[in-house]
């Protein structure tokens, strides 16, 4: 067939049949150009990634809870021997000892790390946390109550204080953030101060935070504290109300 056309006419073909060729190449490129590199990332939704978040702990929980982790903690108001260092000061002391109700959280370092005491004490700095009464911290409380604390945080092996003359040499496996009730405030107001501040200082210190029990403080955990805290203020309330009024 292409022996009838003249060579012009065979020449003609060929340039098109390039042309064409390079049109289509151009197109798959730009194609292939478009089309994503990867699947895109899942969207999560941000109630899911605190879930996540949450379960991304419960390995250093199970090292706390199965005792590998081990370490005494100081479950009562009351350390083993007087502090040396500024034993005397006022800041941060109770007006009154008893108490009906004790609010506890942990702040655990993870598997495998510890706490140091430089890194803590720069946490407190930043947090505004008040080193004073029985050597260990305290979150102040402001006004006619001003000095008597809101909650205290105090170390979890014995003797349960900081000693800052020494506080280089500390590596602890946790801190624990605790509140008395009845105190300056109310309850869900020393709620309200004690969990942003412990939350704060696990962001910090890269630590985990858990509930009075060693599990991971999750949100539910947190609406059934919130909770049982109003019920004490309503409680409180109450006892403040005289009959006949």
């Amino acid at each position: 067939m292409l022996s009838n056309l003249s060579d012009d006419t065979i020449l003609r073909i060929i340039i098109g049949s390039v042309f064409l060729c390079i049109i289509i190449y151009i197109l798959l490129s730009s194609r292939r150009r478009s089309r994503p590199a990867s699947t895109p990332a899942l969207r999560i939704d941000p109630e899911m990634r605190s879930d996540l978040e949450l379960a991304a702990v419960n390995e250093d929980v199970a090292m706390y809870q199965a005792g590998e982790m081990e370490f005494r903690e100081q479950a009562k108001l009351h350390f083993d021997s007087q502090p040396s260092v500024r034993s005397n000061s006022h800041v941060g002391m109770r007006s009154n000892d008893a108490y009906e109700k004790l609010v506890m959280l942990y702040l655990a370092a993870k598997s495998g790390h510890s706490i140091s005491g430089a890194e803590l004490v720069l946490a407190t700095e930043k947090v505004g946390l008040v080193y004073g009464h029985n050597n260990i911290y305290h979150r102040l409380a402001e006004g006619a109550n001003a000095n008597e604390p809101i909650f205290s945080m105090a170390n979890v092996i014995q003797p349960g204080y900081f000693d800052l003359d020494q506080i280089d040499t500390l590596h602890t496996p946790a801190v624990s953030f605790f509140m008395t009730l009845p105190g300056p405030v109310t309850a869900i107001q020393a709620w309200d101060s004690m969990l942003p501040i412990a939350e704060r200082m696990a962001q910090l210190l890269d630590a985990v935070l858990l509930d009075s029990d060693r599990n991971a403080l999750g949100r539910q955990r947190i609406l059934h504290i919130k909770e049982e805290l109003r019920a004490f203020d309503r409680d409180k309330e109450r006892q403040t109300i005289k009959p006949g009024r």
